[in-house]
Formats: structure tokens, sequence, C-alpha cells
């Protein structure tokens, strides 16, 4: 699996990959942390279906953070 994360920062819209779900939230969480916007996860293996953290977090509640 792969996910791509998505935020936008002061200098503009960025991304970075990770392999697993829980890489992807704690990326995600991180980046919301340091106060980016527009942060999302794209679960590339789904077509690219785009989750906002909260929404990634249920989906994958399973996955051991």
């Amino acid at each position: 699996m792969t996910f791509e994360i998505q935020w936008t920062g002061n200098h503009g819209a960025a991304m970075t990959h990770r392999d697993t779900p829980v890489e992807a939230i704690r990326f995600a969480i991180e980046m919301l942390g340091k106060d980016f916007t527009d942060v999302v996860i794209v679960d590339l293996a789904d077509d690219g279906k785009t989750y906002t953290p909260g929404e990634f977090a249920r989906l994958y509640k399973g996955a051991k953070r």
C-alpha cells in the first residue's frame, strides 16, 4: 500500500508518500500540528480516494499507532 499525504504551507502545495496507514496518519497529524492546511491522505491503491486525517483514522482504526 502506498499513501500520498498532501498539504498547503507558506510556500504552496506539497506532498510526500508513506507506505503504511500508520505512517500516513502519523505524518498527517504531524503536519496539522505544525499548522499546515488542506492536509489530506490519498489512498493510491484505491483509485486515489482522498480522506481527511479524521476520516482516515476512522477507516484504519484497526491499525496500531
